[in-house]
């Protein structure tokens, strides 16, 4: 049995949050009868951008059932420290990530933004501008549903590792959306795998003399030097407007050996699901000592992974 930790901070009416009834109840599983045709892709999508932008990475991938019924959204949002990745990283490095969304009634779609530069390069983008990138798509989603099978409810974002930070800042600040012309409750839920910047000032604190203390530099190219510049990028500062229901992970062993990535990104998480309970809002924290950072994608789906058990609830309770 995995060493687990997990808790519901269920809402307590503080603050306005999604209600039951506001969420897009996802169609029955897809019959697993049916033959891998069925399943439809749409590679490299070309999404409208904010104004001013002209980028090539302004594209995502659309997995949907190929019949006529909508279905919510779930938007997966890639890792690579905020400096690299792809969004075909979901479908070619972890088999059973886009199944299991499809299996359970949504249309799944995978996003590319711009990239930070990486440390020791001037940094022209920042996490606040993949923001903007990953709102604006979302924006064209919602326009393109009819056409793609997309129900304009129930919207659910998920992130793994830089991408976790990214869809909970997106969940917190409505500016985002708001920019993009949706508004700020667009988003049903969000599920962030494994990250510490939820509170970025926070996170720093722990990395000092820990074993990932050599990341410090590039945590301060991308958000700044100052607690400032730090806090205008971190979802910790938006807890008292709408923060869209939460699930937050956290995997390696040893939670309590201080020092350690599993330490400081579970402490991170509790973190900011201690401030988000105390303003009213939902959250869900789960640590999974026996998984790594890389199995937590690569098993995503499988029948026996305690993390796809836990999103599973996490939906099902909302």
């Amino acid at each position: 049995m995995p060493r687990l930790l997990l808790s519901l901070l269920a809402a307590t009416g503080c603050t306005p949050n999604a209600s039951s009834s506001d969420l897009a109840v996802p169609p029955d599983p897809v019959d697993s009868v049916r033959p891998p045709d069925a399943v439809q892709e749409q590679l490299d999508l070309a999404y409208v951008p904010p104004n001013g932008v002209n980028d090539g990475l302004a594209t995502l991938d659309l997995y949907r059932v190929d019949d006529d019924q909508q279905r919510p959204l779930v938007l997966l949002v890639h890792g690579g420290s905020w400096v690299s990745g792809d969004k075909s990283n979901f479908h070619a490095t972890a088999p059973d990530f886009i199944p299991w969304w499809i299996e359970r009634g949504y249309v799944v779609a995978a996003v590319n933004f711009r990239l930070a530069s990486p440390l020791g390069q001037a940094l022209e983008v920042g996490p606040r501008d993949q923001a903007r990138d990953i709102a604006h798509a979302l924006a064209w989603l919602n326009e393109q549903g009819e056409e793609r099978g997309i129900a304009p409810e129930g919207t659910v974002a998920v992130g793994y590792s830089s991408g976790a930070h990214l869809v909970a800042l997106l969940g917190a600040d409505g500016s985002y959306l708001e920019e993009a012309g949706l508004p700020e409750t667009h988003l049903a839920a969000t599920v962030s795998l494994d990250v510490h910047a939820y509170d970025v000032p926070y996170a720093l604190d722990l990395m000092v003399g820990s074993q990932v203390e050599q990341n410090i530099p590039l945590i301060e190219h991308l958000f700044g030097e100052t607690t400032t510049d730090q806090l205008s990028a971190s979802p910790i500062q938006f807890t008292q407007g709408w923060v869209a229901p939460a699930l937050f992970v956290s995997v390696e062993p040893s939670p309590e050996e201080i020092g350690t990535h599993g330490f400081i990104v579970n402490k991170a998480a509790e973190n900011y699901a201690a401030a988000l309970q105390a303003e009213g809002h939902t959250v869900t924290t789960l640590h999974d000592s026996d998984e790594t950072h890389a199995s937590l994608a690569t098993g995503f789906g499988a029948d026996d992974d305690l993390v796809t058990q836990t999103v599973g609830a996490f939906l099902e309770d909302l």
